[in-house]
């Protein structure tokens, strides 16, 4: 009886933490994410679908993305043109490796954000964003990721953003995994 009256207690701690997690906080960083990330007018990431977040009680917010790290021309595809020459694959690759420095200063900005919007979300949780990286088979994906995950405390990214923390100081609070 005593185990399930702790189980209850329990089941109701997380009830009561995703209540605290309010859903317009999860849906603000979700917009913040799919702005920055269709923003670039020159150069834009091509997302496969839009942002999205859920909060899991104990752990945090998590935030996931899917995306190719250019814009791939349709052109590419078409009667016209039925194949792609290595040299369009080599340059392809190197926009791709380019990209990749500006995905991660764009996903630090992004935590440091979220950091300060999901008040809500108690300090010592974290806050965690995924970027699903497409690649198609015929390209050359040596050296790039298929995802590129960080994670932070919460507390810690807000103080980072107040304190304007940025490089080897950043990297120290910012959690960085690639597969």
């Amino acid at each position: 009886m005593r185990a399930l009256l702790i189980a209850g207690l329990a089941g109701l701690a997380g009830v009561m933490a995703f209540a605290a997690m309010e859903p317009p906080a999860l849906k603000a960083v979700e917009a913040a994410i799919n702005d920055r990330f269709r923003s670039g007018l020159n150069d834009p990431f091509d997302l496969l679908g839009t942002a999205r977040g859920t909060y899991l009680p104990g752990y945090g917010a998590v935030f996931t993305v899917e995306m190719n790290l250019v814009t791939v021309s349709p052109l590419a595809f078409s009667p016209f043109s039925q194949t792609i020459s290595p040299k369009e694959i080599a340059a392809l690759h190197d926009r791709k490796v380019k990209k990749l420095a500006v995905l991660r200063d764009a996903m630090h900005e992004l935590m440091l954000s979220a950091g300060t919007i999901l008040t809500t979300l108690p300090g010592d949780e974290r806050v965690t964003m995924e970027a699903f990286l497409f690649n198609y088979r015929w390209e050359n994906g040596a050296g790039l990721p298929h995802k590129l995950m960080m994670t932070a405390d919460r507390q810690k990214l807000a103080e980072a953003k107040s304190n304007r923390l940025s490089g080897v100081d950043l990297a120290s609070i910012i959690q960085e995994t690639e597969y």
